[in-house]
């Protein structure tokens, strides 16, 4: 019975993460608020840093401002990455 419960600890114990933690180092809670570096991609590819923020909301929303003030629609094929500032890296995630 000792057996059986030290191979199960394990799974238990990673099961307490959020969905999040399937792929990224952070919960969820610490994705959505953690600082960020916004790329922006014009339809040619060519990347433009549009600064830093705080928050993914914050991030998508400071591309698709930019995206309107150069008149960009969705069907336009632009796209943008938010690069998450973490453990001493200006990208050590991304997210969108």
């Amino acid at each position: 019975m000792k057996f059986m419960i030290l191979l199960l600890a394990p799974i238990v114990l990673a099961s307490c993460g959020d969905s999040c933690t399937k792929y990224s180092d952070f919960n969820c809670s610490e994705i959505q608020e953690a600082d960020y570096n916004v790329y922006f991609y014009y339809p040619s590819g060519t990347e433009k840093h549009l600064g830093s923020t705080n928050g993914l909301s914050q991030c998508g929303a400071i591309a698709h401002r930019f995206a309107d003030k150069q008149s960009f629609s969705s069907s336009d094929s632009w796209g943008y990455i938010c690069c998450m500032i973490a453990n001493g890296s200006s990208c050590y995630e991304k997210h969108r």
